[in-house]
């Protein structure tokens, strides 16, 4: 995917004025931040995600429905008077040190592969007019790691903000998308879907965002007074090494073996209950619960949609369990602990709809709340969690955020 058509515009403009005025007040963090970098020129910030519900449809070509989170990858900025490019995160305690231009050289510790890889796709040609300027970057985060929430495309993101900020470059959203999912799929090598890239930049507080992966139309979804609680499991999935690649090579395996019959079948996006159950017998049993999976998941997205511009809150909680029933016996990507937290979600009180979210593999639920309810409900599944698993739940009662920005920290 071409990140392309990134131009200069001067040391000291901001060009993303649709999602970023030209003056904009730090955040109250930044501050601190910048004194524990030992100084700083700019402020970076990308949102985690959770995924309301369609999951593993994103490449397929499907529909998903996510929030930008105010969990996030926080950092800030200076710059440098030569080509070096040093990160350190704070959260992970690690760093990285490398030239631009020289992203492949060295493998660097995992974190570092994102950073390389982003500014790798934002240099891919046409590329920057002019060479960059290099600069230090210090990452803190309130995002968990490895929990589902998109750690990586947040960290994707804040380093997008970062080149933005420094080389003055005016990417579109659109760019910045495609260079963080190059940077993923390409460069770190895991076959992902733009879901995540897309609501890191795109996200709007107060909103989630339906996202047809097929041909990229997006569009805000109010969430009204809806209160989202996430609780990370405390069972770390490390997604590359996961089974989520095998998953994506299944689907396309589907694909390939309904178009034999099709030959104008592109995606599973085509594919209904209806023509899936009819074409049954030319599928293995394994496949052909993977694309039921698919196939459902599509339409719960649909339904979720318009139970949300309707307000029908049994309608929402009926999609998401159906959605959590399908990721653990037809697509087998939940866990103990997951069905664990599912169902201690739906003995605490204020409940509307609860799931897994994410790849799946461990990592993290999303329940929507009534608003009043959040304290109790959290509590309670923190409980429920306890007893059923044996393990301490972290839950968070999270709000909408706006997508990935950057600011000033001093000067003009």
């Amino acid at each position: 995917m071409d990140a392309g058509g990134i131009s200069a515009t001067g040391p000291n403009t901001t060009r993303l004025t649709s999602t970023l005025p030209d003056r904009v007040s730090p955040p109250t963090w930044a501050a601190d931040l910048a004194e524990k970098a030992g100084g700083a020129d700019f402020w970076v910030r990308a949102p985690g995600r959770v995924n309301l519900i369609g999951e593993h449809t994103d490449y397929t070509g499907g529909l998903v429905l996510p929030v930008a989170l105010d969990l996030e990858i926080r950092g800030v900025v200076r710059v440098r008077g030569d080509a070096m490019v040093r990160v350190r995160s704070l959260s992970l305690g690690s760093a990285d040190e490398f030239g631009i231009g020289s992203e492949d050289e060295g493998r660097g510790p995992e974190f570092g592969r994102y950073v390389r890889g982003v500014l790798a796709a934002l240099a891919r040609p046409p590329g920057p007019d002019r060479p960059w300027d290099g600069f230090d970057l210090t990452l803190d985060s309130t995002l968990p790691v490895a929990a589902g929430l998109s750690s990586s495309a947040a960290l994707e993101g804040a380093t997008a903000m970062a080149a933005t900020a420094v080389n003055g470059i005016d990417p579109s959203p659109e760019q910045l998308v495609a260079a963080c999912h190059w940077a993923e799929n390409e460069f770190v090598g895991l076959a992902c879907g733009v879901m995540d890239q897309s609501i890191c930049i795109h996200g709007q507080p107060g909103h989630a965002m339906l996202l047809d992966c097929g041909d990229g139309t997006r569009r805000h979804i109010p969430l009204g007074d809806l209160a989202i609680v996430v609780a990370d499991t405390g069972s770390e999935r490390r997604l590359s090494a996961s089974a989520y690649n095998e998953r994506r090579s299944q689907c396309e395996q589907g694909l390939a073996r309904l178009a034999e019959k099709s030959p104008d079948l592109e995606s599973l996006r085509q594919v209904d209950l209806a023509m899936l159950e009819h074409r049954r017998a030319e599928l293995s049993p394994l496949i052909y619960r993977r694309l039921r999976h698919v196939v459902g998941e599509n339409r719960r997205v649909e339904v979720m949609t318009e139970a949300l511009a309707g307000g029908e809150r049994s309608v929402m909680g009926e999609a998401m369990a159906a959605s959590h029933r399908s990721l653990r016996d037809d697509f087998e990507v939940s866990s103990a602990e997951l069905d664990a937290m599912v169902e201690s979600a739906h003995d605490a009180p204020g409940l509307i709809g609860s799931r897994l979210t994410g790849a799946g593999f461990g990592g993290c639920t999303v329940s929507l709340v009534e608003p009043d309810r959040t304290a109790e409900f959290s509590a309670a599944l923190a409980e429920g969690y306890r007893r059923r698993s044996g393990r301490e739940a972290r839950v968070y009662a999270c709000r909408s955020a706006g997508g990935a920005a950057w600011g000033r920290l001093r000067g003009d």
